[in-house]
């Protein structure tokens, strides 16, 4: 029945495009999903480690989303050229031409806003790192490792920029433990610029900086990555948006005419419309419930009303009986339900209001955004909007809110606070600088708003216009003693005090780089280039507890800082406590496998305390990881050498009456490694191995004193 009134009404036609509509939407869904993922398996996508290059998503949706509006624009325009009534025309194209310049505006100021020279440069100096400090000891080597891309393939490192402060050194550039670039040598005050990805990546990859001293002094540097935007953001992106814009504005142009020549038709149409038809008429009167009730059960869409069947005649009246009449009491007025009023902005926010007192943010949320529908610049609304969403912690939707509260009064303070507050919780330090300056002007001596200009200038590293703020707010509020600090804080040059307190570590004046170190640590007691400093000041002066301390606290702050972990260990070990650095460096190369220093340092400690075959392992990863170290492999061939002779002097030491193999491995151990060092030896100094009596330190010394009397 219902394909019958389909066909009467002429919408079968219009069902089949919609149904046309949603299987192609659905394909070109499928097939979109299967492109994304052909181009992150091309660029070499991984979920372990995790990288998706966004940009090849982007591309792909944005193609594919261009793709489905074109189609979905051609089936737009079957719909309504087969729609059988201008009234309905007319809505459709209306309807399309709102949507479709909304969607162009949005599309073309987005891909201008990416079009702009200044969008990838300043996001490039966004996203930077800032510089890091490096010590290097004396002919030491040192290791920094990062991953470009990022995970998500929109941020890359172009460049590597290095400075030699105190001191000379070499730079070297690995990717992938592939040396990309010859090393460079670099004196005090010199500084090299290194190309990584200069224009965009090739792959994800591991990279390293090596720097080595290439002196018998400490030496300091300093490096800073730079890091590019994917270009492809910049150019193919806004093209592809620029060009779907301009698609909608091409359907604008197309519907205006339909529209135009609709309309007046479609206000005629009412007189010629069949009975149970609808149509748009925006001048028709609304009919009031009722009649409009009574009109829907006496109206069919399909069949006309059944006449009135007709009434029986009355019947012949009735003598009525003489009564006495009744005594009549006056009618009871009939119950009347009073009119509800309607909803006012007032009102709703009055309720709102109330779920706030009672902690439903949500509900009270909801309130507030009907009164701003009835009356969308009704200030309590607004205010009680932005403070719910503060609450519900929707930090960005609340600025905007606020925004609005200022678009009708500039002066607002509360607002003006707020989004200055709001802006120092996200740590945006710029916005927040614009929106104290903009709530000065309203209140130049307010306390509070000047305390949170210092921060922010602070934190932007404007330090003497930070401390001129805290000054001001100081003579207006000279009771606040967190000011005070603030101000002793921002009076202290770090950078500054470091690289002083460093240059006089590496040339012998100790007391003054502890001085200068416990000055920045005052200010900021977790600042761990100070506490690392500090400590290798302590281990230059032999103060090796003291250095432990300050490195326990930087482990404390930073559990997997390759400096201090390293420096602990190597502490540890001059204090004899083999144990203990093994268990610092073994921890160094499960979260650095790549610091061939770290393997090295491990494999003394393991030779050390006499476990040859791990140390064995320990050289020959470090070895892996740098083939042409000398050092590393001449501990491999003493180690190899002393395997060999190990093994001829057990097998000789067992053979001896009443030494057995622990009591062997143990003289071994010992230091009595060949037959002359037994020969040598003295009943009291054998005795002193663990295990060995008298009689078998006789039986020891008259069997190599004969051996070694055979030979000569």
């Amino acid at each position: 029945m219902s394909g019958y009134h389909d066909r009467l009404q002429g919408t079968d036609r219009l069902l089949r495009i919609r149904r046309i509509r949603k299987a192609v939407f659905a394909g070109l869904l499928a097939l979109t999903i299967v492109l994304i993922f052909a181009r992150l398996e091309g660029e070499g996508a991984s979920l372990k480690p995790l990288f998706l290059p966004v940009n090849g998503i982007l591309e792909v949706a944005l193609i594919m989303g261009l793709t489905a509006s074109i189609v979905g624009l051609f089936l737009r325009n079957l719909e309504l050229r087969n729609v059988l009534r201008d009234n309905q025309r007319f809505l459709m194209a209306k309807s399309s031409m709102t949507r479709a310049i909304r969607t162009a505006a949005f599309a073309i100021g987005l891909a201008v806003a990416l079009l702009l020279a200044i969008t990838p440069s300043l996001a490039a100096t966004l996203l930077s790192d800032p510089p890091q400090v490096v010590s290097l000891q004396p002919n030491a080597r040192e290791v920094v490792t990062f991953t470009s891309p990022d995970p998500l393939g929109l941020t890359f490192v172009t460049y590597a920029t290095v400075g030699v402060t105190n001191g000379a050194a070499s730079v070297t550039v690995m990717r992938d433990n592939v040396t990309v670039a010859a090393p460079k040598v670099l004196t005090s005050a010199q500084r090299a610029v290194l190309e990584i990805e200069p224009s965009m990546w090739a792959d994800h990859a591991t990279w390293s900086l090596v720097f080595r001293n290439t002196q018998n002094a400490s030496t300091f540097l300093t490096f800073v990555l730079q890091k590019g935007i994917v270009p492809t953001l910049f150019s193919t992106v806004p093209f592809l948006v620029f060009l779907y814009g301009a698609v909608q504005i091409g359907w604008w142009v197309v519907l205006r005419p339909i529209r135009e020549r609709t309309k007046v038709t479609s206000l005629r149409s009412a007189a010629e419309i069949d009975s149970g038809e609808r149509l748009y008429d925006p001048s028709a009167p609304i009919p009031d419930a009722p009649a409009l009730a009574r009109a829907d059960r006496m109206t069919s869409s399909f069949v006309e009303a059944p006449p009135p069947s007709p009434s029986a005649p009355p019947p012949p009246p009735r003598p009525a009986p003489v009564m006495r009449t009744p005594k009549t009491e006056p009618p009871r007025p009939a119950l009347r339900t009073p009119a509800r009023e309607p909803e006012t902005a007032d009102s709703l926010v009055r309720k709102a209001e109330a779920l706030v007192a009672t902690g439903t943010h949500e509900a009270a949320l909801t309130g507030f955004e009907q009164a701003l529908r009835l009356d969308p610049a009704y200030v309590p609304a607004l205010r009680g909007r932005a403070t719910c969403e503060e609450r519900l912690n929707q930090r960005s939707e609340a600025v905007e809110t606020h925004r609005r509260i200022l678009a009708n009064d500039r002066r607002n303070v509360d607002s003006l606070r707020a989004i200055a507050r709001l802006q120092m919780a996200d740590r945006r330090w710029r916005e927040c600088l614009e929106a104290v300056e903009d709530l000065l002007r309203v209140r130049p001596n307010d306390a509070a708003a000047l305390e949170m200009k210092g921060d922010a200038l602070s934190n932007l590293g404007r330090r003497p216009e930070a401390l001129a703020a805290y000054e001001a707010a100081a003579a207006v509020d000279p009771t606040d003693e967190n000011l005070r600090q603030k101000i002793e804080e921002v009076r202290v040059d770090v950078p500054g005090l470091l690289s002083r307190a460093l240059i006089a570590s590496a040339s012998g004046n100790y007391p003054q780089a502890l001085g200068l170190f416990d000055e920045i640590l005052e200010v900021e007691p977790s600042n761990v280039n100070a506490l690392i400093g500090k400590a290798v000041a302590y281990r230059r002066r032999r103060n090796l507890q003291e250095a432990l301390n300050c490195l326990d606290l930087v482990l404390g702050v930073q559990p997997g800082n390759a400096s201090a972990l390293l420096n602990r260990g190597n502490i540890l070990l001059e204090q004899g406590d083999a144990e203990a650095a093994l268990e610092s460096f073994e921890r160094l190369t499960q979260l650095y496998p790549n610091d061939e220093e770290a393997w090295t340092a491990q494999g003394d400690v393991l030779l050390k305390i006499g476990r040859d075959d791990d140390a064995q392992r320990a050289f020959t990863e470090a070895l892996r990881l740098s083939p042409g170290d000398e050092g590393i492999q001449r501990r491999l061939l003493e180690l190899k050498a002393a395997k060999v002779d190990g093994s001829e002097i057990l097998r000789e030491l067992i053979e001896v009456k009443g030494v057995g193999r622990a009591r062997a491995k143990a003289l071994i151990d010992a230091g009595f490694k060949d037959p002359e060092d037994f020969a040598k030896a003295t009943p009291k100094s054998l005795m002193a191995v663990k295990g060995v009596t008298r009689k078998v330190a006789e039986e020891l010394l008259e069997h190599f004193r004969e051996t070694m009397a055979q030979v000569r």
